[in-house]
């Protein structure tokens, strides 16, 4: 996800596809513990998604 797409993105978008990325976050990880996810990197790429949005949204609440 680019940060030109998420700085254009309102408070209540952001909150939603945190959301949706967290649920999908913890069913990876779950799936990763029980037996060997297909693609490991996919973790990687969901939890910087997640920071991206959540530091974004922390600069939007503060103005």
């Amino acid at each position: 996800m680019k940060n030109s797409y998420i700085k254009t993105l309102s408070i209540n978008d952001l909150i939603k596809k945190i959301k949706i990325y967290e649920e999908d976050y913890q069913k990876i990880k779950f799936d990763h513990c029980l037996k060997m996810y297909k693609n490991p990197m996919e973790i990687r790429f969901l939890r910087k998604n997640i920071a991206k949005l959540k530091t974004e949204l922390n600069k939007k609440n503060k103005l």
